[in-house]
């Protein structure tokens, strides 16, 4: 008898993305990409102590900030939105913590209205 081999656990191309399992993956990608940034930024800001009198890491900085100004903005558009999404996603999973809205209406609705929030909270801070 030939016996068929199957995976032993389903994969991801089985199962079609839901709201609710796409946001609670974005909201740890969030949370993993500020946990860096803040390293970073802790590191980048020690070393700018250690070389405080430095005058030639100052040009550099500057030289850099001034040549991929556009980069740093965007960069600064994408940490504003992970910021805020990964704020306003968190005090969802806190309401979840309480068992407030956890009804399948629910969850599409507050995952909505959180994609929502931070579409408007970006596009707010773009325009002023």
């Amino acid at each position: 008898m030939t016996q068929k081999i199957h995976p032993l656990s389903p994969h991801l191309t089985v199962y079609k993305p839901q709201l609710t399992s796409v946001l609670s993956i974005f909201h740890r990608i969030t949370g993993v990409v500020l946990c860096l940034v803040l390293t970073l930024s802790l590191i980048s800001f020690h070393l700018n102590l250690v070389f405080v009198g430095a005058s030639a890491s100052y040009c550099l900085s500057f030289d850099l900030f001034s040549v991929f100004s556009t980069l740093f903005l965007a960069a600064g558009y994408f940490l504003l939105t992970s910021i805020s999404y990964h704020m306003i996603n968190g005090i969802r999973h806190l309401s979840w913590d309480l068992a407030l809205g956890l009804e399948i209406k629910n969850l599409y609705t507050t995952g909505m209205i959180v994609v929502s929030l931070v579409f408007v909270i970006v596009i707010i801070t773009i325009i002023i």
